[in-house]
């Protein structure tokens, strides 16, 4: 059985680490300096070279070489016994299956033998955030004042979950993400040495589908490689990993630039046919919507990693869609990605992301619809869009002969109350009932009038579904106002009707008709949700 690849192009020296130069040169020097800590942790993402520079490390403290800048040779009879794994002053601990402090104590009661062969004896403790806090207090002494003869280098990839007085005495490095071309020009390597043939943007969709981790790559690599195939194109690298052709992406955007949602839809479908996996598709599709949007807001393509023969085609569609287009449609695909982890709706947290995103295209001033005087400014840049109304605007009501206008609504405070509580419902409803508070997403809420919450929807698929919810979400209204509330469902063309309270929604119009103007205080103080306010932290309305 051969090695697999990651293990076979295992970094061996302080130079093979691919993307951290900081940390490499930093021990490089500190080795010639004589200047060894005798406790290190190395944090960062998986698969950016934490334990295997521990090892490099290791090589370099007790390598028989004189030439201290060709520490570690890889040569010397202590390097050769740590890269075959069989020298005993060489000891690697998975923090995650010796997690109490029984197995820190036994640790501790061995780190006062000297070393069986080599100059240190030294301890890679591996995602050592998993041990307990009473393993971290056993483990505290000896890391403070530990024998002459050991090290210690920790690893992890969440930092914060170690303990301060532990951060404290060691010296911290962090590793960070290597970037595509770093993850490329390392891949391409690869396949030169193992007789591969493989296409840039072949090697570009691997690099890119590591989001930074090398060893991830190189084991992407391999299994392309194990196919059975030395020429590597993007098509094979795309059928093996189960993506979705970049081809098909673009179509796509396309489709959700013309804001069709029935064409929209029918592709998504189309490609749920095909055998698609889902959450692969989505991240593709995030992924290129978060292109158009550094090349919408920064209109730089540097700050895109895209080969020229894809970044015109990803500037004409940037210039289709608004910046505030594009976050809401990334912040939507994002909640459905992670909704897909449950499996309580199959492909619906999809579509309801979608025919959101669509929803805003049509009530947000988009860049097409303008004159195209009002789009350009004297530079040729694309004007900044207005910002999105509060609710739908509704056409102002016809007057009969002789009636008064109607009064000034003094309640614009309370709007500003009213999306606070749809966001607190929101949260709610995730607790409650996470299908229904997909559905709620798409849905916008008009007044609080009479003890009912007035909630509009523009699809009756979804006003259908949150009545069938309504005991739920009356539930999450009465644990967000305090007291009891009715939801009540309106269609895309519906509208409360006329109450004597007041009302915080800017649809709602008064009765027309002859009438003395309200008292702004007064109506701001009958108001529900006002009184809410007043009872919690007091005060008075003037």
């Amino acid at each position: 059985m051969t090695d697999a690849l990651y293990l076979r192009y295992r970094p061996q020296t302080f130079e093979d680490v691919v993307g951290q130069k900081h940390v490499a040169v930093t021990l490089r020097n500190a080795l010639r300096q004589d200047r060894i800590g005798h406790a290190y942790l190395f944090t960062g993402p998986r698969g950016t070279g934490k334990t295997s520079t521990a090892r490099i490390l290791a090589k370099a403290v007790n390598c028989l070489a004189e030439d201290v800048d060709a520490r570690p040779d890889n040569a010397c009879p202590i390097c050769t016994a740590i890269n075959q794994g069989r020298l005993m002053d060489l000891i690697e601990i998975d923090a995650a299956s010796n997690t109490s402090v029984d197995d820190v104590r036994a640790l501790i009661e061995k780190v006062a033998f000297a070393p069986s062969e080599a100059r240190y004896k030294v301890y890679v403790i591996d995602e050592v955030h998993m041990l307990s806090t009473s393993a971290f207090n056993a483990l505290l002494k000896t890391l403070e004042e530990p024998p002459a003869h050991v090290i210690f280098v920790l690893a992890t990839t969440e930092p914060h979950k170690i303990p301060a007085t532990i951060l404290s005495r060691c010296q911290r490095f962090d590793f960070h993400r290597i970037s595509t071309r770093q993850i490329s020009e390392h891949l391409a390597e690869i396949a030169r040495r193992e007789g591969m043939t493989v296409s840039p943007e072949a090697l570009g969709i691997i690099a890119r589908s590591a989001t930074g981790s090398m060893r991830d790559a190189i084991s992407l690599l391999d299994q392309v490689a194990a196919y059975g195939h030395t020429e590597i194109d993007e098509e094979l690298v795309r059928d093996v990993l189960g993506m979705v052709s970049g081809l098909a992406i673009s179509e796509f955007v396309d489709a959700l630039a013309e804001g069709d949602p029935a064409e929209t839809l029918t592709r998504l479908h189309e490609l749920i046919d095909k055998g698609v996996e889902l959450s692969q598709f989505v991240n593709q599709l995030i992924d290129q919507l978060r292109t158009l949007l550094l090349l919408n807001v920064g209109k730089d393509p540097s700050l895109v990693d895209l080969p020229d023969s894809l970044l015109a085609k990803a500037q004409e569609q940037a210039a289709k869609f608004t910046a505030p287009q594009l976050l809401h449609t990334i912040r939507a695909l994002t909640e459905a990605a992670q909704a897909l982890k449950t499996p309580f709706a199959g492909y619906l947290p999809i579509e309801l992301a979608l025919l959101d995103a669509l929803h805003l295209g049509e009530t947000a001033s988009v860049a097409p619809s303008a004159p195209p005087s009002a789009q350009k400014t004297a530079q040729g840049r694309a004007a900044p869009p207005p910002a999105r109304p509060a609710a739908k605007p509704k056409p102002p009501p016809r007057r009969t002969q002789g009636s008064s206008p109607p009064p000034e609504k003094p309640m614009a405070a309370v709007d500003d109350e009213l999306a606070n509580i749809w966001k607190q419902l929101l949260r709610a409803m995730r607790r409650i009932n996470p299908k229904l508070q997909a559905m709620l997403r798409s849905g916008e809420p008009v007044a609080i009038q009479d003890g009912k919450f007035y909630i509009r929807f523009r699809y009756e698929f979804h006003q259908n579904q949150v009545r069938a919810g309504v005991d739920d979400l009356n539930k999450g209204l009465s644990q967000v106002l305090g007291g009891p509330m009715e939801a009540v469902v309106l269609g895309e063309n519906e509208s409360p009707p006329a109450s004597t309270e007041s009302n915080t929604s800017p649809d709602a119009n008064p009765n027309p008709g002859p009438h003395p103007h309200p008292d702004p205080a007064s109506s701001l103080t009958d108001h529900p949700v006002v009184r809410r306010a007043v009872d919690r932290w007091g005060g008075k309305v003037q």
